[in-house]
């Protein structure tokens, strides 16, 4: 009997140690590895499966350790996962399936997901010095993670669309989205209800240092509570048009806060130098919209395309649906400018604006281009001066078809209005411009005055000098800067070749008293009218006197 039992208990032994300790042993060597991928690769056909090594320990029984893991869906290109190490925790109430974890640890490795890729669920991933490639086709988009650390609990495939509640924690030493890139990541932050909150957000960028906070709502738009940029420096060959076209993709932006401090940016024909931002309450959707935010920007130069600007600084702050403009200061053309006003409902209503010191060349076709100013945006529509001064200052052109120049040359402008209609900017107010001397292609002129008053119908101007010895005044009714309805001149004491000098008339008389009276287009120049000298008037036709 007792030999029996002795053969029972080795029997026992025996299936023991060949049934279970012995395939426990042989699952952790070469063999068993090869073995677990093959038998894993028969329970998911669709992936093919390599495991270097299989490890458990007795002290942690629902723990398996895989290392030199390779994992690819066979319609894939790359490998699904490469890691050195992967830690897997089995449910105790589910040892034998494989997409259900109670922990997964994946140390030293890459991962590729794809829109198509068969997800799997844990209660807590956990990624150490981990690569992730992202491609998802339905947004054409590549987001590449590079050497990522963190979790997230739980995880599942459902998490990338905000279906399931989680908390994460992440680094990131470098994460590319197509060819934009940022380095040194920081980002904590939970989903719930399918509003994804980013709690803390921290990147370098060219050199620059980006933090914030901000949440993305179920119908995707973004709420930036704060967002602080420190020493950017951008550069890009695509204009401020094309940028725009790219914020167009852009979803519905509501931003509470956001700094840009010491700041620069270089773009085709418009460049900011060391600039610094404020702005909260700012808003994008379709375009943004500045009318209930409070600003405040400043930089040592802006430029654009050939006019640079030094220390402007701009300031306002929104008071009764309007912005108040409490500050707009800036140093041009070794001169300066001071402004102040508002902006309600898409009106630039300026109460003041006060510029002195200012030398400025025109550009050659500076008459021309009046025909194609256009003033409207998204921010304004219309812009109004209720006074407008401008203290001794230079203004040249060098057209050689008619050059000038005014010395200290002032200006005051009352209820001044612009607005661009039908490609052409139309005007209303009164101007008046005063000068200590002058020169237009040749003649001196002392004491110029010229008086502006913009009409519907037309701008009508009135002119004095003293020329030479003598005097010269006149008035003039233009419908456009094109089209003049009526010109009139007259010269007492003035040599009348100051008509040849001015492409009035080609071929005047010589008299030194007279009066003009035309009409027709200054561009192209085509005058007609009538010339009177000593009780004598004479035909203009195409800027050439006719009849004698």
């Amino acid at each position: 009997m007792l030999n029996r039992l002795k053969l029972f208990f080795y029997i026992l032994i025996a299936i023991a140690w060949f049934g279970i300790v012995l395939p426990y042993f042989l699952l952790q060597t070469n063999w068993g590895a090869k073995y677990t991928s093959k038998l894993l690769m028969y329970w998911i056909p669709n992936y093919d499966i390599s495991i270097g090594k299989i490890s458990h320990s007795m002290a942690k029984p629902f723990e398996l350790t895989f290392e030199n893991i390779h994992i690819q869906d066979k319609t894939q290109s790359k490998n699904n996962l490469t890691a050195n190490k992967l830690i897997v925790g089995l449910k105790s109430n589910h040892l034998l399936q494989y997409q259900s974890f109670a922990y997964v640890y994946v140390f030293d490795g890459e991962i590729n997901v794809a829109s198509n890729t068969q997800g799997i669920s844990t209660d807590f991933l956990q990624l150490n010095h981990v690569s992730i490639n992202y491609e998802n086709t339905p947004i054409n988009h590549k987001i590449n993670l590079i050497n990522l650390s963190g979790g997230i609990k739980p995880w599942n495939s459902q998490v990338l669309t905000r279906q399931t509640d989680s908390e994460f924690s992440f680094t990131v030493e470098k994460a590319q989205f197509d060819d934009f890139s940022i380095d040194s990541i920081l980002i904590e932050g939970n989903q719930k209800n399918r509003q994804l909150n980013i709690t803390n957000f921290g990147a370098d960028l060219s050199q620059a240092t980006i933090n914030g906070n901000v949440s993305v709502f179920p119908d995707n738009s973004l709420y930036v509570n704060r967002l602080k940029i420190n020493k950017l420096n951008y550069q890009s060959k695509l204009d401020i048009a094309h940028i725009n076209k790219m914020f167009m993709d852009l979803p519905k932006i509501t931003i509470r806060k956001l700094s840009i401090l010491n700041s620069s940016i270089n773009l085709p024909n418009f460049i900011i130098e060391n600039g610094n931002l404020e702005v909260s309450n700012l808003n994008y959707q379709q375009g943004w919209q500045l009318e209930k935010s409070n600003l405040m920007f400043n930089a040592e130069n802006v430029i654009w395309f050939d006019e640079s600007i030094n220390n402007p600084l701009l300031q306002w702050h929104l008071d009764n649906d309007q912005l108040i403009i409490e500050h707009g200061i800036a140093n041009w053309n070794k001169g300066n400018i001071n402004f102040s006003g508002n902006l309600q409902n898409k009106s630039l209503n300026i109460d003041s604006l006060i510029a002195s010191g200012i030398y400025y060349q025109l550009p050659n076709n500076w008459y021309q281009s009046l025909n194609n100013v256009d003033i409207t945006n998204d921010l304004f529509t219309q812009i109004k001066i209720k006074q407008f001064i401008l203290m001794p200052s230079f203004i040249i052109s060098t057209n050689p078809t008619l050059p000038f120049q005014l010395d200290a040359f002032e200006t005051f402008g009352k209820n001044v209005q612009l607005q661009s209609k039908a490609n052409a900017l139309k005007l209303s107010g009164i101007i008046s411009i005063k000068a200590e001397h002058g020169i237009l292609n040749k003649i001196n002129l002392e004491k110029p005055d010229l008086i502006i008053n913009f009409k519907p119908k037309c701008s009508e101007i009135t002119f004095s000098s003293l020329v030479e010895k003598g005097f010269l005044e006149g008035e003039a009714c233009l419908t456009n800067p094109k089209d003049v309805q009526s010109l009139t001149l007259q010269a007492h004491t003035v040599n009348s070749q100051i008509l040849s000098l001015w492409h009035i008339i080609n071929n005047p008389l010589n008299t030194n008293k007279f009066t003009v009276e035309l009409n027709g287009t200054l561009d192209p120049l085509n005058l007609s009218g009538k010339l009177q000298t000593n009780n004598n008037f004479y035909s203009i036709d195409n800027n050439r006197l006719i009849s004698y």
